[in-house]
C-alpha cells in the first residue's frame, strides 16, 4: 500500500510500546503502559478478543513463538 493508515485499534488507556502479529497475521498482540496486553482478531476487523492482566508495570515487549501458538511478554516489573 502507499503508506496510508489502514486501521486504528482503540482500547488501551496508556501508550502502546509493542505490537506483534502471529505467524499467519490473524491475531495482533499489543502491550501498553496500562499494564495490559490486548489480543485483537485481525481476520474479523480488529475485534478485541481478550485483555491479559497480571503485570504490575508497563509492557515493554510482546512476541509470538514461531508457530504463533504462544505469546511471551516482558515488562518494566522485571518479569
Amino acid at each position: 500500500n502507499g503508506g496510508e493508515l489502514l486501521q486504528t485499534l482503540t482500547g488501551h488507556t496508556g501508550y502502546v510500546y509493542s505490537v506483534a502479529y502471529n505467524t499467519d497475521g490473524s491475531y495482533l498482540a499489543s502491550g501498553s503502559a496500562d499494564n495490559t496486553i490486548k489480543i485483537w482478531d485481525m481476520s474479523n476487523g480488529g475485534e478485541l478478543l481478550q485483555t491479559l492482566t497480571g503485570h504490575t508495570e508497563w509492557i515493554v515487549s510482546v512476541v509470538y513463538n514461531t508457530d504463533g501458538t504462544q505469546l511471551a511478554s516482558g515488562s518494566a516489573d522485571n518479569t
